[in-house]
């Protein structure tokens, strides 16, 4: 398996000296940036963030060396589309195998980087639902493994649980991610590796932006330049309503959020090129020229994370999101391609909804939870039916009102929703929102 984290490597080395001339000419084409209807907050979430202004070093540096101490993954570890996640990994904040568990979740993820509890549960429960095993609260950060499941390698005989790349897409992964490609798309198709090209893209644009550092302005403009980039080159781009309006604008601000580095300088946080090539696994040759390798990022040395008073919320990345949704609001549609590139089509939110909602919705922090909380709860079932069978399909159905409704809590109160649809139920007519839970690319990048 070790030759499975080598060989992404290959195919985006091959992807620069071959293809980099076009796809360059076609991420400008694809670009079209538009100025955002209201400019996107230099500090998002809540307002407490923007006037923070304390450091405390011994409290917020974190620890690289002893237990802590950068591995490379061996040959039966996992990494996969999420450089937090594989950093935290290599770092053993997660498990070193890649296959996360409820405690490491939670104690790990928030030492690594102070992301608080109301996140780290309604991550750790989506994912064991939608990715990984209820019953055992385990979960690849990449793809398929065996070692995820309650019932081990028996579990391949009733469905796949799939690990959050490669068939997790559009369950807790999507398209027009930050570095990564479409999983669905004709060329840099890997959901789980990155791409330099779309790296590289992200960095032109911090300089375009400002001084070429990377803000939270930088990443809500390149997740919109991304979503443009898929719809113009990915005939079968779709954007589902968990995967594509909540997922990934947050992972894009959680760059911001999560890796700046902190100082008395920058209390609230400084993000260069340097710390986020350490983070994303890029290293620059003297000439200038980038490199990737898949599996081994890492936080940087004398690197310093938000403090505990600071930490991020489930409450601040709502607010995150709905502001990238005020400000873009094209990235947050759901909907995708129909036949071709460039023949986006919408869903109305109100149909997901029951009515509930309306596209207006996403930009109020309250309503997006509670849009994203009914979507959570409408796919959890056909999940778990994907993967589950007989005696073990009732008992991870028993789950969700014990092990998920109460982790959705931190997403808002809301009593009285009426269901909300399935991607299976408002997918229909858009080639790219069938979701598969095995084939030939479940078992590596």
């Amino acid at each position: 398996m070790f030759s499975k984290i080598l060989f992404p490597l290959s195919l985006v080395q091959l992807a620069l000296v071959t293809a980099y001339p076009d796809i360059a000419r076609r991420v400008a084409q694809a670009k079209r940036q538009t100025v955002p209807s209201v400019p996107f907050p230099e500090y998002p979430g809540l307002p407490n963030h923007a006037a923070y202004n304390s450091f405390d070093a011994s409290a917020q540096l974190v620890s690289v060396s002893g237990a802590h101490a950068w591995m490379a993954p061996g040959p039966n570890d996992i990494r996969g589309p999420c450089p937090g996640l594989n950093a935290a990994a290599n770092h053993n904040y997660l498990p070193r195998n890649g296959i996360a568990t409820y405690a490491t979740v939670e104690t790990g993820l928030f030492e690594a980087y102070g992301l608080d509890q109301s996140a780290t549960q309604v991550l750790q429960q989506t994912t064991t639902f939608f990715d990984g095993d209820p019953a055992s609260q385990r979960w690849s950060i990449g793809y398929h493994s065996d070692a995820t499941s309650s019932l081990g390698p028996l579990q391949g005989l009733v469905g796949e649980e799939t690990g959050i790349c490669a068939y997790g897409h559009l369950k807790s992964e999507g398209d027009a991610s930050i570095t990564r490609g479409d999983f669905l798309a004709p060329t840099m198709n890997s959901n789980c590796a990155s791409y330099p090209v779309f790296f590289q893209e992200l960095l032109d644009l911090a300089v375009a932006m400002g001084d070429g550092n990377i803000t939270a302005p930088v990443l809500a403009a390149h997740q919109n330049n991304r979503k443009l980039y898929s719809i113009a080159n990915n005939p079968n781009y779709f954007s589902p309503a968990f995967a594509g309006v909540a997922f990934t604008p947050a992972a894009h601000l959680f760059v911001f959020e999560l890796m700046a580095n902190r100082s008395a300088a920058f209390p609230r946080g400084l993000l260069t090129p340097s710390v986020l090539e350490s983070f994303f696994s890029y290293t620059r040759a003297a000439d200038g020229s980038l490199s990737y390798r898949y599996g081994y990022e890492r936080i940087p040395d004398n690197w310093y994370r938000r403090a505990i008073e600071d930490a991020w919320t489930m409450p601040d990345i709502l607010e995150a999101v709905a502001s990238q949704c005020l400000s873009y609001p094209q990235t947050c549609a759901v909907g995708g391609n129909t036949h071709g590139v460039n023949t986006f089509s919408g869903v109305d939110v109100g149909d997901i909804s029951g009515g509930a909602f309306n596209a207006a919705s996403l930009t109020n922090s309250q309503e997006l939870g509670c849009f994203i909380s009914q979507n959570i709860q409408a796919e959890a079932p056909s999940s778990l039916q994907a993967v589950f069978e007989g005696v073990a399909l009732v008992e991870a159905l028993a789950l969700i009102p014990t092990q998920l409704l109460p982790a959705l809590q931190p997403l808002g109160a809301c009593e009285g929703l009426p269901p909300g649809k399935t991607v299976s139920e408002y997918g229909n007519g858009y080639p790219g929102a069938a979701i598969q839970n095995s084939g030939p690319r479940a078992d590596g990048p």
